[in-house]
Order: C-alpha cells, then structure tokens, then sequence
C-alpha cells in the first residue's frame, strides 16, 4: 500500500513538473534560427539586408527584445533562387564592397565582421545540408553559389584565421550557441525544388527526413533549449503558381483564352516564368509553345501536396515525442492564399504582385514576414504565457515596396489579348 501511494505520489509529481515546465517564464537570452531561404530574408531574387533587416525572426528577436546578431549582406545581395537560372558566384561587383555588412565597433578602426552569427539560415539549404555542409576555402567557389553563399555566411571569419578553428555545420554551429530558444525553418526548399520540377519524387523520404530532423530537434532539446519547429509551407500555395484563374489578371487576359490557347485545364497552375513567357507571346501577338517548366499539372500539384503533408505529419510527431512547439506556418501560407490577410484597409493575396510575396514570387516580402513574426509571436504568448507585443503590419506596409507593385489593367489590355487569340485561331 506504501509502495502505490509513493507511486501515485511520484506521478503527481511528475504531472506538476510537467505543467510548470510548460508555463515556466521562457529565457529568451539567446535566440537561433535555424533555417533555408525563408528564414534567412532571401526576397527579390536575393539575399540582402533590405529583407533580412526586416525578416520574420528579426522582427521576433525585437519583439522579445533579445540581441540578434545577422549575416547581412550588402545589396543587391548573394545567392541563387531555386526556379531561375543560377550565376556565377561573383562577390563584391559594384555596387558591394564588402559584401558582409560589418555593424559598428567601439573602436572605429575596427571593421571585423562579428565572431557569431545567430541566424544560421542558409538558402538553398536541405535538411540534409544541415547536417553535412562545411565552409570550404576559398571563400569565393566561382561555380559554386551555394558553397559560396555558406562561406559568406558561417565561414566569415572563420576561413581567414591562421591557426585551425572549427568548421561548423549549420547543425554543429547553432548548437554552439547554447540557445535558450531554438526557431527551426526546414524542408521547404526541397518542397520548392520538387514542386518547381514538377516531380514530387525529388522530395525526401519521409523516414529519412524524420530520421535528420529528429537529430536537429533533439540536438537543442538535450541543451535544455525550448524548440519552436515550423512545418513546410506547401510551394502550390506560393504567387509561383497561379491557376487562370489567378493568372489571368497578371497577364492581362480572360482565364478562357489561357486555358484554350495553351490547352491546359482550370484546375492546372502556370508558373510565374510561364506568366512571363504569356505575356512576351500577347505582346509579339505570336502564341506558340511554353518553355519547359512553365506548367504544374493539377495531378503533380497533388503529388507535392501529399508529399509536402507526409513531411509535415512527421515535424509534428517528432516535435510531440521530443517536447518541442510546433508552429503551422503551412497552414498560414494557405490562408494566405485562399483568403487573404487584411493588412490596414487593403487584403493582401498569395497571387502575383498582390502584396505578399516579393518578386520572384517564393520568398514574402517585408510586410509577409512581419505577418508571419505575429503570428508566431501569437503562439509563443500562448504556449510560454508570456506578452510579447506584436507589431503593425500597416506600418511596415507603408514603406514597403511589395505593397507597391500593381496588376495591370485588365480592361486596357484584354481587346489585345483577344484579338492575339482570334489571330490564332483564324491561321
């Protein structure tokens, strides 16, 4: 009897430590992210500061009001953006310098880039990245934009020491850190590349894909860091696919002609260079062919959603079984794209130039990621009881030049497109 009243009493015991782990103050002393692309600011064909100084876990850290050192980088920045031709890696063209933006020391004369960096974020990177890429020297691989933009980021300065120093992985580096809050990003640049190819097989296995992304989450777990995880927003969900729908205002156009002209159904996507290489056709008034990759059939859309959810289904069992949060930024992309978000007195959309995303149609620009940090900052005051403010996306829309970018005109362009079409079809 002694024995099962010690028992019920240990239980107990347990269930109340366990509450108040949960709704213990959280120490926000060190913030990391862990990331690709999207975390990193990447938007406009690029990684920069004017994004990176604005991305949703900068707007975090200063919510929280936490120190959040960043690798940015001069514009018009670095980097390659899955979907369009890639380029040689060519640092410091003018008008960079530098190309790391060194923050000011207490000695003038001291222009050293900071030691560490807290958001880790790499584009281009897969999970699998995460784990195994290393910098390599030189710093600068002409050939090799994602090996370079790696060196600028986690192997500046590390590349120039003279005696041997670690060279970190993404993984091996944030955990180097010892953060008390880890934020991780991962899994959708393999869900754009797929997605981008039209092939849902290029996307990992989900066992495997559990298998690395277990590693990560238990990797800051076992550094008693509180883990927020991020699920993979779907690409189809992205300004890079339009239906006709969606596609036929960029174009200036009637969803009809798109579907009859290029003999595609309603339910399938145009990809935005498949958007650009309509509206070049309607221009010349000389309809022909699509470049390879400027359509995403509805069945493949459906290939990459199911992949992009079996992904998803193991973050969130991973994050159960090892104590981390989990934050459905998936669920937000797609909210964005079927309703909007109500940004002041203006609806932002997921379609091309409509106010969310930035040019290249995959990465938000600043008012998407102030967005998306209150929506995270949302979850955090909820799970940790904390009052963390949010900011005002109408202020940031303000100065926000993806605000800015206007659809054409339909009604001014639509005789011409009509008359391209009955041209056509009168040959």
């Amino acid at each position: 009897m002694r024995l099962k009243l010690l028992g019920t009493c240990f239980l107990v015991a347990l269930s109340i430590g366990s509450v108040q782990a949960q709704t213990a103050p959280l120490e926000t002393t060190t913030f990391v992210v862990m990331g690709e692309g999207l975390a990193a600011g990447m938007a406009n064909f690029g990684l920069s500061s004017i994004v990176q100084s604005q991305s949703f876990p900068q707007v975090i850290a200063t919510q929280m009001k936490t120190a959040f050192t960043q690798p940015l980088i001069q514009p018009p920045g670095i980097g390659d953006i899955v979907g369009y031709p890639g380029r040689e890696a060519i640092i410091g063209v003018y008008p960079q310098g530098t190309v790391r933006i060194f923050p000011p020391q207490p000695n003038p004369n001291d222009n050293a880039p900071p030691l560490f960096v807290l958001n880790t974020s790499i584009p281009g990177h897969k999970l699998s990245d995460a784990l195994t890429m290393r910098p390599v020297s030189p710093v600068i691989q002409r050939n090799d934009m994602k090996q370079t933009v790696f060196n600028m980021i986690l192997g500046f300065p590390q590349l120039f020491f003279q005696r041997p120093v670690p060279l970190w992985t993404q993984f091996e580096y944030a955990k180097a850190l010892f953060p008390t809050v880890t934020l991780i990003e991962l899994g959708f640049y393999e869900a754009l590349d797929a997605a981008i190819a039209g092939d849902a097989t290029r996307m990992p296995d989900p066992a495997a894909f559990a298998a690395n992304y277990t590693t990560v989450v238990r990797g800051f777990r076992r550094l008693q860091s509180q883990v927020i995880v991020t699920t993979i927003p779907n690409p189809v969900d992205t300004a890079y696919f339009a239906t006709p729908a969606m596609a036929a205002p960029v174009v200036a156009t009637f969803p009809g002609l798109l579907t009859a002209a290029y003999s595609i159904t309603p339910q399938d996507y145009i990809t935005r260079n498949g958007m650009q290489a309509i509206s070049t056709q309607f221009w010349n008034r000389s309809l022909g062919p699509l470049p390879a990759g400027s359509i995403l059939t509805a069945a493949d859309a459906a290939n990459i959603t199911n992949r992009v959810n079996a992904l998803n289904a193991q973050i969130i069992n991973i994050a159960k079984a090892e104590g981390a949060v989990v934050y459905d930024l998936n669920a937000f992309f797609r909210r964005v794209r079927t309703t909007g978000v109500i940004v002041g007195t203006r609806t932002i959309s997921a379609d091309y130039l409509g106010g969310f995303y930035s040019l290249d149609a995959i990465y938000p620009g600043a008012t998407g990621h102030a967005l998306i940090a209150n929506d995270i900052l949302t979850l955090i005051n909820s799970t940790y009881k904390t009052s963390f403010a949010l900011v005002n996306p109408a202020t940031i829309a303000a100065t926000d030049p993806t605000m800015q970018y206007l659809k054409p005109n339909t009604t001014g362009f639509s005789a011409r497109s009509l008359g391209v079409a009955i041209d056509e079809g009168q040959q």
